[in-house]
Protein backbone atom coordinates (compact mmCIF):
# COMPACT_ATOMS: atom_id res chain seq x y z
CA UNK A 1 0.00 0.00 0.00
CA UNK A 2 1.14 3.58 -0.94
CA UNK A 3 1.33 5.97 1.60
CA UNK A 4 -0.09 9.82 0.45
CA UNK A 5 2.47 12.34 0.44
CA UNK A 6 2.15 15.36 2.40
CA UNK A 7 2.72 18.68 -0.08
CA UNK A 8 1.21 21.29 1.49
CA UNK A 9 0.74 23.61 4.33
CA UNK A 10 -1.58 23.05 7.24
CA UNK A 11 -4.28 25.80 7.63
CA UNK A 12 -3.00 26.00 11.20
CA UNK A 13 0.65 26.73 9.91
CA UNK A 14 -0.83 28.82 7.90
CA UNK A 15 -2.57 31.16 10.30
CA UNK A 16 1.16 31.27 12.54
CA UNK A 17 2.59 32.93 9.89
CA UNK A 18 0.26 35.68 9.66
CA UNK A 19 0.04 36.02 13.21
CA UNK A 20 3.48 36.42 13.24
CA UNK A 21 3.89 38.80 10.58
CA UNK A 22 0.87 41.01 11.95
CA UNK A 23 2.36 41.47 15.07
CA UNK A 24 5.84 42.15 13.41
CA UNK A 25 4.40 44.91 11.35
CA UNK A 26 2.24 46.57 14.49
CA UNK A 27 5.32 47.04 16.20
CA UNK A 28 7.86 47.76 12.86
CA UNK A 29 5.28 50.70 11.34
CA UNK A 30 4.78 52.97 13.80
CA UNK A 31 8.57 52.39 14.71
CA UNK A 32 9.68 53.40 11.25
CA UNK A 33 6.93 56.88 11.12
CA UNK A 34 8.44 57.95 14.70
CA UNK A 35 11.74 57.68 12.75
CA UNK A 36 11.11 59.35 9.44
CA UNK A 37 9.19 62.08 11.65
CA UNK A 38 12.62 62.53 13.36
CA UNK A 39 14.76 62.21 10.26
CA UNK A 40 12.76 64.85 8.63
CA UNK A 41 13.65 67.66 11.25
CA UNK A 42 16.56 67.56 10.06
CA UNK A 43 15.04 70.21 7.34
CA UNK A 44 14.05 72.33 9.96
CA UNK A 45 16.87 72.26 12.10
CA UNK A 46 19.48 72.75 9.21
CA UNK A 47 17.09 76.11 7.64
CA UNK A 48 16.84 77.56 11.05
CA UNK A 49 20.55 77.75 11.27
CA UNK A 50 21.11 78.93 8.11
CA UNK A 51 18.50 82.15 8.61
CA UNK A 52 20.35 82.56 12.15
CA UNK A 53 23.64 83.36 10.05
CA UNK A 54 22.12 85.11 7.65
CA UNK A 55 20.51 87.22 10.76
CA UNK A 56 23.41 87.89 12.34
CA UNK A 57 25.40 88.70 8.60
CA UNK A 58 22.42 91.50 7.73
CA UNK A 59 22.55 91.94 11.57
CA UNK A 60 26.48 92.94 11.08
CA UNK A 61 25.97 95.20 7.70
CA UNK A 62 22.31 97.35 9.11
CA UNK A 63 22.71 96.96 13.31
CA UNK A 64 19.29 95.34 13.30
CA UNK A 65 17.60 91.86 12.37
CA UNK A 66 14.90 91.37 10.04
CA UNK A 67 11.50 90.11 9.82
CA UNK A 68 11.51 89.55 5.92
CA UNK A 69 13.06 86.19 4.97
CA UNK A 70 13.59 88.38 1.21
CA UNK A 71 15.87 90.64 2.79
CA UNK A 72 17.73 87.51 3.63
CA UNK A 73 17.87 86.41 0.32
CA UNK A 74 15.32 83.51 0.44
CA UNK A 75 12.85 83.15 -2.37
CA UNK A 76 9.56 83.53 -0.06
CA UNK A 77 8.47 84.93 3.17
CA UNK A 78 7.93 82.84 5.01
CA UNK A 79 11.11 80.76 3.71
CA UNK A 80 10.28 77.06 2.97
CA UNK A 81 12.74 74.11 4.06
CA UNK A 82 14.49 72.42 1.44
CA UNK A 83 12.11 69.17 1.01
CA UNK A 84 9.03 71.88 1.90
CA UNK A 85 8.23 70.44 4.80
CA UNK A 86 8.42 73.57 7.23
CA UNK A 87 8.30 77.03 6.48
CA UNK A 88 10.48 79.61 8.88
CA UNK A 89 9.09 82.74 9.45
CA UNK A 90 10.76 85.40 11.82
CA UNK A 91 8.94 87.61 14.72
CA UNK A 92 10.45 89.68 17.36
CA UNK A 93 11.41 88.12 20.95
CA UNK A 94 9.75 88.83 23.84
CA UNK A 95 10.02 91.90 25.54
CA UNK A 96 12.67 92.82 23.03
CA UNK A 97 13.06 94.46 20.01
CA UNK A 98 13.93 93.92 16.20
CA UNK A 99 17.54 95.52 16.42
CA UNK A 100 18.19 93.38 19.45
CA UNK A 101 16.78 89.90 19.45
CA UNK A 102 14.89 87.69 16.82
CA UNK A 103 12.85 84.07 16.92
CA UNK A 104 12.46 81.99 13.85
CA UNK A 105 10.09 79.44 13.85
CA UNK A 106 9.68 76.41 11.75
CA UNK A 107 6.56 75.40 11.23
CA UNK A 108 5.33 72.24 9.71
CA UNK A 109 2.98 72.55 6.38
CA UNK A 110 -0.03 70.77 6.78
CA UNK A 111 -0.60 67.29 4.77
CA UNK A 112 3.75 66.72 4.68
CA UNK A 113 3.68 64.11 7.30
CA UNK A 114 5.30 65.94 9.61
CA UNK A 115 2.10 68.04 11.15
CA UNK A 116 2.60 66.07 14.90
CA UNK A 117 6.20 67.38 15.10
CA UNK A 118 5.37 70.87 16.47
CA UNK A 119 7.24 73.97 15.88
CA UNK A 120 11.02 74.22 16.28
CA UNK A 121 12.22 77.57 17.38
CA UNK A 122 16.11 79.48 17.50
CA UNK A 123 15.99 82.70 18.53
CA UNK A 124 19.20 85.24 17.57
CA UNK A 125 20.41 84.83 21.01
CA UNK A 126 20.94 80.91 20.66
CA UNK A 127 18.04 79.60 22.44
CA UNK A 128 15.99 76.59 21.43
CA UNK A 129 12.55 75.31 21.84
CA UNK A 130 11.32 72.22 20.50
CA UNK A 131 12.16 68.49 19.75
CA UNK A 132 16.01 69.33 18.69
Amino acid sequence: MMKKQNLGFTLIEILVVVAIIGLLAAIAIPSYRDYVVRANRADAKDKLSEIAYEQERFANRNRRYTLDMTELGFSADPAPTGQGLYTVDAAVCAGATVRTCVVMTATPVPGRGQAGDGNLTLNTRGQKTGEW
